[in-house]
């Protein structure tokens, strides 16, 4: 009975380790009027609060697959947003590794579509 008991603890212990809330998550937002929209992001580090504005000029861009290192679940968050004015609107993704807080951007158009 102990060690069934044991072993019940052992794993919602190793549960809960995997399923951590990652260290690191993203947040964007477009702002928009009719002659310019701007897209706005932030990574914050979940634990101690610090906040930093991506500069998205300067982030590295996906040049084909978006696939990165295996890792354990909750590695890898993903935000999208939109901007939009009367002339043109954008679709942008960014990944967010969660391990190094490495942020890169997604091209969307050589991604592959699902379904096939």
């Amino acid at each position: 009975m102990r060690s069934a008991l044991l072993l019940v603890a052992v794993a919602a212990c190793a549960r809960g380790a995997s399923s951590a809330a990652p260290a690191f998550e993203l947040a964007c937002d477009s702002a928009d009027t009719q002659q310019q929209s701007t897209l706005f992001c932030v990574r914050t580090d979940t634990r101690n609060g610090d906040a930093v504005v991506l500069d998205l000029a300067k982030l590295p861009t996906t040049t084909g697959t978006s696939r990165a290192s295996d890792a354990p679940a909750g590695t890898y968050q993903t935000v999208c947003d939109s901007t939009n004015t009367a002339q043109k609107a954008d679709f942008r993704c960014l990944r967010l590794d969660t391990r190094t807080g490495d942020v890169v951007m997604l091209r969307l158009a050589e991604l592959p579509r699902w379904p096939k």
